[in-house]
């Protein structure tokens, strides 16, 4: 429930939303860029579906199931992260560095073992388990300090405590 409550705290998105929910959304409004961003998280959260003819949906049966689901839907993520993910999957990185890094050393513990090294490929392998833009994740958890790079970019390995 609390992902659903995080796609729909932004009051641009809950508006988009309740226009979806309505059938008061004009044809392509979804074109401009923050719109389509909006639109992304309340697709990713579950809460709107595109339609094979390009219409959305919003199925009010979303919350009557998050409702019935278990209370951790997530064990492993930390509590106040949960609002970044849907089905499993990273939905945005964090603007705030504060939250950002939070995500990245839980993603970095739970993807990488401190006594290993990494190919490149590797690390985004791991990466793209949760998230399409691994390249973003790889370049924050290392300026963070969280995996430490190769000075030739060979190898990662997961900083140490």
């Amino acid at each position: 429930m609390d992902q659903l409550m995080a796609a729909l705290a932004d009051p641009e998105r809950l508006k988009l939303y309740a226009r979806i929910v309505l059938d008061e959304l004009p044809p392509r409004h979804e074109d401009s860029a923050a719109a389509r961003k909006h639109l992304g998280r309340l697709v990713a959260a579950g809460l709107v579906e595109r339609r094979p003819d390009g219409s959305l949906w919003a199925d009010p049966a979303v919350f009557r199931r998050e409702r019935d689901r278990p209370a951790e839907a997530h064990p492993a993520v930390p509590r106040r992260l949960t609002g970044f993910f849907a089905q499993g999957r990273l939905t945005s990185i964090p603007v705030r560095s504060t939250v950002r890094h939070e995500l990245l050393v839980h993603l970095t513990g739970t993807l990488f073992d401190a006594r290993r090294t990494y190919t490149e490929g590797e690390v985004n392998e791991a990466f793209r388990t949760v998230h399409e833009d691994t390249s973003a994740l790889r370049r924050y958890c290392v300026s963070d300090g969280l995996l430490v790079r190769e000075r030739d970019g060979s190898s990662y390995r997961r900083a140490a405590a």
